[in-house]
């Protein structure tokens, strides 16, 4: 689970390297590569949301799985 979400994480930061490392590269300085700062703050949005997300359903599955079958009726 935490594989997939460090690999996200670090593709995300390639995302923002390769745009900074050409705007760099053309002597443009950072604030071109600021311009795209919204799609990188949405991405990481999304990837917590999704991370969170499945944290919480894995507690609630784990606790689940507990009480199934402990009823004596």
């Amino acid at each position: 689970m935490t594989r997939r979400y460090i690999k996200a994480y670090l593709s995300l930061l390639g995302i923002v390297a390769a745009f900074a490392g050409v705007s760099m590269a053309q002597g443009a300085g950072w604030r071109p590569a600021l311009a795209g700062m919204p799609l990188y703050v949405i991405l990481f949005v999304a990837i917590t949301y999704k991370l969170v997300k499945e944290i919480v359903a894995s507690g609630k599955r784990v606790c689940n799985q507990g009480s199934v079958g402990d009823g004596d009726h």
